[in-house]
């Protein structure tokens, strides 16, 4: 099984953590302090919260679970089973585990997070950290047990979730932008530079390629205008505009393929009244799926167009993407460098006819060291793999987000840079429809699935 992107009618992007390559080690540093500072400001908690996030970066992992009646952090595998945890920062033993959740290490919640592949169950009983603006908050939690343990003793039940809950709202709310309240938004607001990397002259191209021979580049985004135009500013350049056929924002993914939002004007920055038809070059907020697949179908002439999205969250883009909406998806996962799969320019020579050992465009695969170590946790263990569980040690994926990777997408990649330096008309392997399948990692497999 192949993926080529010159099988499709039309390609859409994310922004955040796709198009738009945060610098890690910034953001995560700024995520984290701005939502210690949220939670001692309103919420009245000990100044010694906040400290260094470098201190504790082995304890980052992508794709962790809050346990949060137990005050427990856990990974999990791909049929539930709890493979490691912590209370607060202090690992679990063997013992330790088998006691709290039974000999089978079974969690309960574990089925309504893989059928609906939410980060929260909407009662506080639990939250996954699957990208890096909240990835840091699984930090915050342990820290927070810590405090309260050591206080107070351990609890029979722990609260404290709602009040870290509260804190991120705090932080991320859209209107915060414009207000500049919080701490986030009006750090990021001041130097963007510092906190984004913009795109490669390759990258722009490979965009300006793709809208070639009637086929819809659109940017679809869940961060609001005001926030999002000043990130394309920054990685695209204040041209942005020209490298897309329409702009999407405050999507509300994933919301956008299921609740059947209308599509709102935008004047400046200030959602207007709901749209009837989609118009070329144009911005609008919120939306849904039927209606953008209505623009897509009349601009490219087809009935029923091929649609492609390139993102990095399987819960907001990959699950509902492929699920509700049936296309095809590429994600962006910045793990499978630091799990020991570094880019080379080699990785971009292939043997296709078009072109024979020959780079497409200018790209840029650098990825700072320091950078990785912030991706890579010795204490958790690799995002994709956990040995322990392997017993026909055919290293396949099987932890809970190894699972969700190869059923929900096409392809996965470690940057965006990388598949904008290949040909358009390369073909890739896909995952297969196997469980836990390693085929559709490009250029190759993360070390640990070798």
């Amino acid at each position: 099984m192949t993926f080529c992107l010159t099988d499709y009618d039309a390609y859409g992007f994310d922004l955040d953590h796709t198009l738009a390559k945060y610098k890690l080690t910034e953001l995560c540093r700024l995520a984290y302090e701005g939502a210690c500072e949220a939670l001692i400001n309103t919420k009245g908690y000990d100044n010694k919260l906040k400290d260094d996030i470098s201190l504790h970066k082995d304890f980052i992992c992508k794709g962790l679970f809050l346990d949060a009646d137990k005050g427990n952090i856990l990974k999990l595998s791909h049929d539930g089973k709890v493979l490691r945890a912590s209370h607060g920062t202090k690992m679990l033993t063997k013992d330790e585990l088998k006691k709290t959740y039974g000999a089978d290490l079974h969690w309960e919640h574990f089925q309504e997070a893989k059928d609906n592949v939410k980060s929260s169950d909407g009662k506080l009983k639990y939250r996954f950290f699957e990208n890096y603006f909240d990835i840091p908050s699984a930090v915050l939690c342990a820290h927070v047990v810590d405090f309260i343990d050591q206080k107070d003793g351990p609890q029979e039940k722990y609260t404290f979730w709602q009040d870290v809950y509260a804190s991120l709202g705090h932080n991320y709310i859209p209107k915060a932008f414009a207000e500049e309240t919080g701490y986030f938004f009006p750090t990021l607001k001041r130097n963007p530079e510092k906190f984004l990397q913009p795109c490669s002259d390759g990258v722009k191209q490979w965009l300006l390629e793709l809208k070639k021979q009637g086929k819809v580049v659109f940017l679809m985004t869940s961060s609001a205008h005001d926030f999002a135009t000043t990130v394309l500013k920054v990685v695209l350049g204040s041209d942005w505009q020209q490298y897309f056929d329409i702009f999407l924002f405050n999507a509300k993914k994933p919301a956008f393929f299921t609740d059947g939002n209308s599509f709102l004007g935008l004047d400046g920055h200030v959602e207007t009244t709901p749209v009837k038809e989609l118009q070329a070059k144009t911005c609008y907020s919120m939306g849904n799926h039927p209606d953008l697949m209505k623009f897509i179908s009349q601009q490219t002439q087809r009935v029923k167009p091929k649609v492609v999205y390139f993102g990095d969250s399987l819960c907001s883009d990959s699950f509902p993407a492929n699920n509700y909406a049936g296309w095809d998806v590429v994600l962006v996962l910045e793990e499978m460098e630091a799990e020991g799969y570094h880019l080379t320019p080699k990785d971009l020579e292939c043997d296709d006819t078009a072109t024979v050992k020959k780079t497409k465009r200018d790209v840029n695969l650098y990825i700072d060291p320091e950078e990785e170590s912030f991706l890579l946790s010795k204490g958790w263990g690799s995002f994709f793999y956990h040995e322990e569980e392997d017993v026909k040690h055919d290293k396949h994926m099987n932890t809970f987000w190894g699972h969700l990777i190869s059923k929900y997408n096409a392809i996965a990649v470690p940057l965006i840079e990388y598949i904008a330096g290949m040909p358009i008309d390369h073909k890739y392997k896909r995952f297969s429809d196997e469980v836990g399948s390693t085929d559709g990692f490009s250029p190759a497999k993360p070390k640990p699935l070798l």
